[in-house]
């Protein structure tokens, strides 16, 4: 049983409780190797060691390496032994790929070129190995020209793809796999292999689409259902810190948009500052689920018919206009309504958050 990788989720904390959901079932599965892809970097190299010493997960990458030491993050190849039939198993990783966490864009891994690391090393497995197989994280091009230019790979599955290969693949001679992403297909391939050399002499190839056809384990549903009342029980927590209990509800706020009708040139420095980015900014880090980002890197979060990320109110990101001034339907005209804007902004701008935060200072970049 191989997986090509990535079987991580997004940069956030949502997905990484999903994530040790996924291990934890993963490892009962009794894979016998799994290729790094650049999501199992998702939430830092220790998280990731964390996974695969708790649920003894079979993860194997030859060319990732720690840029202090200078060795390997995972063993460079595992043996298991089928049938009488000794199979080397490896994978690389595509240099296309940036590894970063959702907390840290510098790792300090580097990733080496494939094609010279599997020149090397695939020789030294042969040594020990009747056949040998390639799960790499490669992509479809690349796996191609990696299997074309290294001699040596037996099998290979393809991982970093989203297209299954639902018939027999052969590249030089190399017999080529692959199944799409996300488990929605398991692929099958049924091989007769020459025990004298470990070569594929022939091949049968199935993809078994994962539909509703296919009936559910009762006990993985029992443990799916029970880690979705998890969830629910985790992100109500979350939010239970930031409660929605400012301002009124009888109270509406309007939108940037509606201010820019009457204060067009108000509105056009503040779509310069990066006010106007600021859910951009916990976005790009997959910060923009969590409640302690969005109190301040939305509009109106604490507020009653404030932010939240269904309609209408998910049009509240960023930090806009009413985020300082207050509701846009109490837009007073007696200079109040602007007036109490300095205040609001030590609310974000605290000690935790801006320890240097001077106003004088700070206003220059948003004065309007």
């Amino acid at each position: 049983m191989l997986d090509g990788g990535d079987l991580f989720g997004r940069p956030n904390a949502n997905d990484r409780e999903q994530t040790r959901f996924l291990c934890s079932a993963t490892g009962d599965l009794g894979f016998d190797a799994i290729g790094l892809g650049e999501k199992e970097l998702n939430y830092g190299l220790p998280f990731l060691m964390e996974m695969i010493e708790k649920y003894d997960l079979p993860y194997v990458n030859a060319n990732v390496r720690d840029t202090k030491t200078g060795e390997l993050i995972l063993p460079e190849y595992l043996v298991v032994e089928k049938a009488g039939i000794k199979f080397g198993i490896t994978s690389v990783l595509t240099q296309a790929q940036k590894l970063k966490s959702m907390t840290d864009d510098d790792l300090g891994l580097e990733v080496q070129a494939a094609l010279p690391v599997l020149r090397e090393l695939i020789p030294r497995m042969r040594e020990e190995v009747d056949s040998v197989v390639l799960v790499g994280h490669l992509g479809e091009g690349s796996t191609e020209t990696a299997l074309k230019d290294v001699v040596g790979v037996d099998i290979a599955v393809m991982g970093h793809t989203f297209r299954n290969i639902k018939t027999e693949r052969v590249v030089g001679d190399c017999a080529l796999f692959s199944s799409a992403h996300e488990g929605r297909y398991i692929g099958r391939a049924d091989l007769f292999i020459d025990a004298t050399d470990g070569s594929v002499q022939a091949i049968q190839v199935e993809s078994i689409d994962l539909d509703d056809k296919i009936e559910n384990d009762p006990d993985m549903l029992e443990r799916v259902n029970g880690f979705k009342e998890e969830m629910v029980a985790f992100n109500e927590a979350k939010r239970s810190k930031y409660p929605r209990s400012l301002g009124s509800e009888k109270e509406s706020y309007l939108g940037d948009r509606s201010c820019k009708k009457c204060h067009e040139d108000l509105w056009a420095s503040y779509a310069e500052s990066q006010h106007m980015r600021a859910f951009r900014t916990i976005r790009l880090k997959g910060q923009n689920t969590e409640p302690e980002c969005l109190v301040c890197h939305t509009t109106g979060y604490r507020f009653m018919n404030g932010y939240e990320d269904e309609r209408p109110y998910n049009d509240l990101i960023n930090v806009q206009c009413e985020a300082c001034h207050g509701y846009g339907s109490e837009h007073a005209r007696d200079g109040k309504w602007a007036a109490q804007a300095k205040d609001s902004c030590v609310v974000c701008h605290d000690q935790e958050n801006s320890p240097e935060f001077d106003y004088a200072t700070y206003w220059e970049k948003i004065k309007h």
